[in-house]
């Protein structure tokens, strides 16, 4: 349990204090897959391994549970959950509804700096899809989605899309193919065409095609076979 976690403990305490720092160590590790669905997870051997005690590991459950990460059972520990085929399709289906609102309110701001880091972003990805770096391209494409989020600078929108991009992130992205990742490259870039535009109706509608054909793709991929 220590060699998995160590990559992902922080050097620097944070202000969250052990119980921030043991959930976002536990909540990576889960999004990268490597404590993978089913996995039990044991407050003693997790508090050994983050070389904290046990109080901040069980407030760190706590947290993960009610992101939906992990299921408690009292007197046993904790397990990483496992997301269902409705579990992921309906992910992508409210993913789709809100950035399609979050591209719209995105458009109507209108924030120079913002288009700039889009701008920034699409080459990022451009690049990392013509060396096939699958995970910079997905780190830019998590920072490409967040963005929207930002940029769209409504609160309540903000905290329901970081739920859903948590969800969104424990699909993995490392197996895409080339094909796919050009295809995204067309789909943020008709976002961001519109979003220059101006013209907030089509930025929304192109984030919602964007999520749809995502989804398609990511269920093909995880079950093997056309959805």
């Amino acid at each position: 349990m220590g060699d998995l976690l160590a990559p992902y403990r922080p050097e620097v305490s944070s202000r969250g204090g052990a119980a921030g720092d043991a959930a976002r160590t536990l909540r990576e590790a889960i999004l990268d897959g490597v404590l993978a669905p089913d996995v039990w997870l044991r407050e003693v051997a997790v508090s050994e391994a983050l070389g904290v005690s046990r109080t901040p590991i069980r407030e760190a459950f706590n947290r993960l549970e009610e992101e939906g990460l992990v299921a408690r059972t009292p007197g046993v520990g904790a397990q990483v959950t496992r997301l269902s085929f409705e579990d992921m399709s309906a992910v992508y289906q409210v993913r789709g509804s809100l950035e399609s609102l979050a591209a719209d309110y995105a458009t109507r701001q209108g924030h120079p700096e913002h288009l700039a880091q889009f701008d920034r972003l699409h080459a990022r990805m451009t690049a990392a899809a013509a060396a096939f770096d699958l995970s910079e391209f997905s780190r830019a494409n998590v920072e490409f989605h967040h963005l929207l989020s930002v940029a769209a600078d409504n609160a309540y929108l903000s905290r329901l899309l970081s739920t859903v991009e948590v969800a969104i992130r424990r699909f993995g992205t490392r197996s895409l193919s080339q094909e796919r990742m050009d295809a995204v490259l067309g789909e943020h870039g008709a976002i961001i065409e519109a979003m220059h535009a101006g013209d907030a109706e089509r930025a929304g509608e192109a984030a919602a095609a964007h999520a749809a054909r995502a989804r398609i793709s990511t269920l093909t991929r995880l079950l093997g076979h056309p959805v």
